[in-house]
């Protein structure tokens, strides 16, 4: 059933398939990080955290440069470059990072573990929807969706050694490139939106 979903024929229905799964994984995690981690447990923590840093970086443009260099790079080597390279099982490999992702997301968030911390920790609530990251992981899900049917290797498990050319190769041009565009306008929007946040916390911290 789930395969029949995510690897749906429709763009929507495979995207609403994985953007689910990630949103139930992200809540499960946010519970249990709240219940059991300490406040700001996974503070810097994270690969990406250590590339950001800290600190602002002057200027809202600047800062918006710097989060969607991170969030570009991210999409292309750990979604659309999986999805290219392996189906694993008959999944596209780039289907993964985004679903672990949530669920780090959500571990952050249950502990307050982000660099400009919230004012409080927040048990399971809709109030993260006001937040840029749920957009920025949504937007990584719909590139994973965007790009499912153009790997070139299969594999029957994710741990196998072995792998066997998919034929006919499959071109890249069964990229839905409106679905790959559309979830760049959203990655870029939710960038700017994360560099004014950052630079409003900046100006009022100083």
């Amino acid at each position: 059933m789930l395969r029949r979903f995510i690897m749906h024929e429709r763009l929507i229905v495979r995207f609403a398939t994985l953007l689910g799964l990630g949103l139930i994984l992200m809540y499960a995690s946010w519970a249990l990080s709240y219940a059991l981690l300490p406040e700001g447990a996974l503070r810097g923590k994270s690969g990406a955290a250590l590339l950001a840093g800290s600190e602002f970086s002057g200027s809202v443009f600047a800062e918006f440069a710097r989060i969607a260099a991170i969030n570009l790079a991210a999409v292309f080597l750990f979604v659309a470059l999986p999805n290219r390279l392996l189906h694993v099982n008959g999944y596209p490999l780039g289907y993964l990072p985004p679903l672990l992702w949530f669920a780090y997301y959500g571990a952050l968030v249950g502990s307050n573990s982000f660099a400009i911390p919230m004012a409080q920790r927040l048990a399971p609530t809709l109030e993260v929807l006001a937040r840029s990251g749920v957009y920025e992981i949504g937007a990584y899900c719909l590139v994973a969706a965007s790009t499912h049917a153009i790997a070139v290797a299969r594999s029957p498990h994710l741990f196998s050694f072995r792998s066997e050319p998919v034929e006919p190769r499959p071109s890249l041009g069964a990229v839905n490139k409106r679905g790959l565009a559309a979830a760049l306008v959203i990655l870029l929007a939710a960038n700017l939106w994360e560099a004014y946040r950052i630079a409003g916390a900046a100006t009022a911290g100083s």
